[in-house]
């Protein structure tokens, strides 16, 4: 796998960079089979398949009995012949020596494992538009957005909005001389720039399900690179919840059994009110949300703003009780999903007619 997987997704002018492949873990082979065998005794072609299923990297037979014919020699496992369908087979199993190295193994992924895990909180705390995309196509639960929290306007910004609105009536309604005029503009959503992640808490811990493909628009008025909301901004989304995965199967299964996505593939949200925040470019936003077959007042706090290629951003999040939209929280076996989950929306939006 490589570093950038899309070309057309290249930025500009870093087509001649150094690159280099994204790769698992080294040596990884050997304590995945010593789980494996833990789990079972088994034979050399069986192995193949499961290691597999465990998707860290390639894996070919030869890689396989190299890895096994090392074991044994370490005498970390041991070897029994049997007879499978007229055939000779070797059949691996753990020693007691393999059992106390799994479990040294286990130790040294678990704090890889950590340590992967502080960077990925550290990148997923950034909030930026690519660390949301990330988290959404790399289906990790580990990521986690930052926490929600409202932010209360004041009047530094009614103010500022204030002397605008003054100078402009001073001048008769027209257009202030040196100053940029404000435009209306309508945006078209880039699904493949936008996505949504919902993180929640469960019963074995913090859990993340994510979907790319939000579709819609947002209309709103801009003054050079600045938006504003006098002019009644506008917005309909919707968000192909049918796309939700986490990365593991049995959870998305459960997840989109109890949002009956048959019925009910779609959420809609509508933007009915915008309000300026105190901190630049913060909005605090109120709508209508359709989700299960239920519609529901929602607000939240989001951060707006134009890139230099003229495309807006919009980056919010908010705190929501699944029970709300008469969700039943989803559980698979020992796990449980709490109702009160974190949605983040990230859009990405061009400008058009």
């Amino acid at each position: 796998m490589t570093l950038l997987a899309d070309p057309a997704e290249t930025p500009r002018g870093t087509q001649h960079l150094s690159r280099f492949d994204l790769a698992p873990p080294r040596h990884f082979l050997l304590p995945a089979l010593l789980l494996l065998l833990a789990e079972e005794p088994d034979h050399g072609y069986r192995l193949v398949a499961r290691a597999r299923a465990l998707r860290f990297g390639p894996v070919d037979r030869p890689n396989i009995y190299r890895a096994l014919s090392q074991l044994e020699a370490d005498r970390l496992v041991e070897v029994t012949e049997t007879a499978t369908a007229g055939r000779e087979r070797r059949v691996y199993e753990l020693t007691d020596a393999g059992r106390y190295a799994l479990r040294t193994w286990m130790g040294v992924v678990k704090e890889d494992r950590d340590s992967l895990d502080r960077v990925l909180r550290r990148y997923a705390a950034a909030n930026t538009a690519d660390a949301v995309v990330a988290q959404v196509v790399g289906g990790s639960t580990a990521m986690g957005g930052t926490a929600w929290s409202p932010v209360s306007p004041t009047s530094e910004m009614e103010g500022r909005l204030g002397v605008v609105r003054a100078a402009t009536a001073r001048n008769g309604g027209a257009p202030i001389p040196g100053r940029v005029e404000t435009e209306r503009h309508r945006f078209h959503v880039a699904p493949h720039r936008s996505a949504v992640l919902i993180s929640a808490r469960s019963t074995v811990g913090p859990i993340s399900f994510g979907a790319m493909g939000v579709t819609g628009w947002v209309e709103c008025d801009v003054r050079g690179d600045e938006v504003l909301v006098e002019g009644a901004p506008a917005a309909h989304l919707e968000v192909p919840i049918a796309n939700l995965r986490s990365g593991n199967r049995l959870y998305d299964a459960e997840l989109l059994r109890r949002l009956d996505t048959r019925r009910f593939p779609m959420v809609t949200l509508e933007l009915q009110h915008c309000t300026p925040l105190a901190s630049p470019r913060r909005f605090r936003v109120q709508g209508v949300a359709d989700l299960h077959g239920a519609t529901k007042p929602l607000e939240g706090t989001v951060v707006v703003s134009l890139g230099s290629d003229g495309n807006l951003n919009v980056n919010g999040d908010q705190m929501i009780d699944i029970r709300d939209f008469n969700i039943a929280s989803p559980s698979v076996l020992m796990l449980r999903i709490y109702p009160d989950v974190m949605v983040n929306l990230q859009l990405e939006a061009a400008p058009g007619t």
